[in-house]
């Protein structure tokens, strides 16, 4: 069984991670994909047991120490011995899986057989869940090492505290710890930047993998609705909820998608997916921008001057390596997104869907959200150093007296408006034979970290995901690549978004973007 321990206390029981600790001739695991990981172990210029000691002392230097990232929320203490046993197992097994032997980090929404499972919420901090929820499962099949969990807004929802939870704290962001790292899969995204594992899970309802991704100088997948089980997920709202990827390269992305998708009987989403999935890696150079037709989202622009050049600088790029343009406007509903399909359909379903998890648990945990509202509101989590965000537990409240899930509303929205949403997109596709829509995935690049104002940030949008909005409300795939940087040292994202269960063209067209595009520089943590 794995054990926890709170992260900051000291890692001295660990044996830091030093170029002394390989040959001479070793493999430096410093911000290495996970190609380049697979390519080293099966050499023998590294193992696990060096890979997790080289990520267990990252984070004992940065996470809660230096610039304070605090992106982890809790470890797997059992991790170390984990790889050394997968070490012992690798001289006589040919034939490993690619994640056999590399580290891994799950967003705290995950269930982890043995390691608390909190939402970042204080009322499930010491929620251990029974099994391991079916991704992460699928994970360790293949010899996955989970390294530890990611702090997150908490219960997936920010409410003006980007990256922010009871259970966890603030996370800021290792380009710049001024600002956030979006949300909310916050934790999972400062973890990958700042090289604290090889990849990291993430969960995306209306914009949580790829927001992160956009603002870490990341790779992030939203999955089509349905390729990647949910089951041992805690819900948002299952309507648009999907389980994502956060890397370093498309490829990595491609890599874990491979090891994640597929059938699950317990999410029944999963069971509508094609009978034969593809094999993401191997389809990466059979897709080319060479006369690729793509369509250029218009009505996004105009938020910031930065992001907007930096999207003319990628749409340039693109014309450069032979792609097609075609410029598309959306229907005005499409900018109200939030508004018209997402916000109503969240509020009706988060409550009924929520405690049927919540039913799953044992122990004391709460079982029902008032249960879960009395004890975030309580004097011992009001007057910690984590409070709940009052705007959180205002929306909690909210949920607990709503009962909208059989309102004529929201039978219409998934009856009526979802399927309008799916067909007009489908039908700008087949009507300008488009292989993607391509857009900034954002409209402003990561805003100041709460409680710090900055005057010289500019944004005039008030929601800066409502591009993401159009991807979740359809149940589209969409996967957003690293594009540029702007002022701050922050990176800014761009995105490719497609039909159902085309990720294997996507992926195609992004490595062939990120093939081509800019390369940037890890941040520097000192």
């Amino acid at each position: 069984m794995r054990m926890t321990y709170p992260i900051a206390l000291s890692f001295a029981f660990l044996i830091n991670f030093s170029v002394q600790a390989l040959a001479h001739d070793a493999f430096n695991p410093a911000n290495a994909t996970i190609a380049q990981m697979r390519l080293a172990l099966d050499a023998g210029q590294v193992n696990s047991e060096q890979l997790v000691l080289y990520y267990r002392s990252r984070i004992e230097r940065f996470d809660k120490k230096g610039p304070h990232i605090n992106a982890m929320i809790s470890l797997n203490t059992n991790a170390l011995n984990e790889a050394r046993q997968l070490d012992v197992e690798a001289k006589n097994k040919p034939h490993k899986s690619m994640l056999y032997g590399i580290p891994f980090i799950a967003k705290d929404n995950y269930n982890t057989a043995g390691i608390p499972t909190s939402g970042g919420s204080a009322a499930l901090k010491h929620s251990v869940p029974a099994a391991n929820a079916f991704v992460v499962q699928k994970l360790l099949d293949q010899g996955a090492i989970l390294i530890g969990k990611a702090n997150m807004s908490e219960l997936a929802a920010s409410y003006g505290r980007l990256g922010y939870s009871s259970a966890g704290g603030l996370t800021v962001n290792p380009y710049n710890t001024a600002r956030d790292v979006s949300g909310s899969s916050s934790g999972s995204a400062a973890a990958v930047a700042a090289d604290f594992a090889a990849f990291a899970l993430g969960t995306d309802t209306g914009g949580s993998v790829r927001g992160p991704a956009n603002v870490a100088g990341l790779v992030g997948l939203r999955p089509t609705l349905g390729l990647t089980s949910r089951s041992g997920v805690i819900p948002l709202s299952l309507t648009f909820d999907t389980t994502g990827v956060l890397t370093r390269s498309v490829k990595d992305l491609a890599i874990v998608l491979d090891a994640i998708a597929g059938a699950d009987s317990q999410d029944v989403a999963t069971l509508q997916q094609p009978n034969t999935l593809n094999n993401y890696v191997d389809a990466l150079g059979r897709h080319s921008l060479k006369g690729a037709q793509l369509g250029v989202i218009t009505n996004f622009r105009g938020a910031n001057a930065e992001v907007d050049s930096v999207e003319q600088n990628v749409l340039k790029e693109l014309t450069a390596q032979g792609a097609v343009l075609v410029p598309v406007t959306l229907p005005k509903e499409f900018e109200n997104l939030w508004k018209l399909v997402l916000g109503p359909v969240g509020e009706a379903e988060f409550k009924p869907q929520f405690e049927r998890y919540l039913q799953t648990l044992t122990g004391t945990q709460p079982r029902t959200l008032a249960q879960l509202i009395e004890i975030s509101s309580s004097r011992r989590v009001l007057d910690s150093a984590t409070p709940v965000n009052p705007e959180r537990l205002k929306g909690l409240r909210e949920a607990e007296a709503t009962q909208l899930t059989d309102s004529p509303t929201y039978i219409h929205i998934l009856t009526q408006v979802i399927p309008s949403i799916r067909q007009e997109l489908q039908g700008l596709m087949a009507a300008n034979k488009l292989q993607a829509f391509v857009f900034s995935t954002m409209s402003c690049p990561a805003t100041p970290r709460f409680g710090h104002a900055d005057p010289t940030y500019i944004c005039n949008d008030e929601d800066t995901y409502r591009a993401g909005y159009v991807a979740s409300a359809a149940g589209f795939p969409e996967v957003s690549v690293p594009a540029g940087r702007v002022s701050g040292n922050m990176p800014v994202g761009f995105s490719f978004m497609g039909l159902p269960y085309s990720e294997e063209q996507l992926l195609g067209l992004a490595n062939a973007f990120e093939t081509a595009g800019p390369h940037l520089p890890a941040p520097e943590l000192r």
